[in-house]
Parts: C-alpha cells; sequence; structure tokens
C-alpha cells in the first residue's frame, strides 16, 4: 500500500503545480483539465482509505 500511496501523493502534487501553471498562463481549459484529475485522485484516495490533505477542495460535496 506504500507504494499506491505514495504515487498519488506524488501525482496530487504534480497536478497540483500543473494547475497553478494553467491558472498562471490564463488556460482555462488546462485547469478545468487538472481540477477534473484532481477531483477523480480525490475519489481514487477516498475509495481506498487514503488521506492527502491538499485534496479537501476536490472532494465532492
Amino acid at each position: 500500500m506504500t507504494e499506491f500511496v505514495d504515487q498519488i501523493r506524488k501525482r496530487v502534487n504534480d497536478t497540483l503545480g500543473d494547475l497553478a501553471e494553467a491558472k498562471r498562463a490564463g488556460d482555462d481549459y488546462r485547469v478545468q483539465v487538472c481540477t477534473g484529475e484532481l477531483e477523480s485522485y480525490a475519489r481514487l484516495a477516498a475509495e481506498n482509505g487514503v488521506r492527502v490533505p491538499e485534496l479537501a477542495r476536490f472532494e465532492a460535496a
């Protein structure tokens, strides 16, 4: 499970960086893509009992 958790956290951090870059560039499409990826990671983490605090704002309401 450790490799799984490490991979989720790495991908989340990479995607958060991509999201910040997209926002700075004003690339609305890329912002939507990154947001969708982060929402998917949030679901995946929740389904597997993985806590990733950075994903809190992307969890389903």
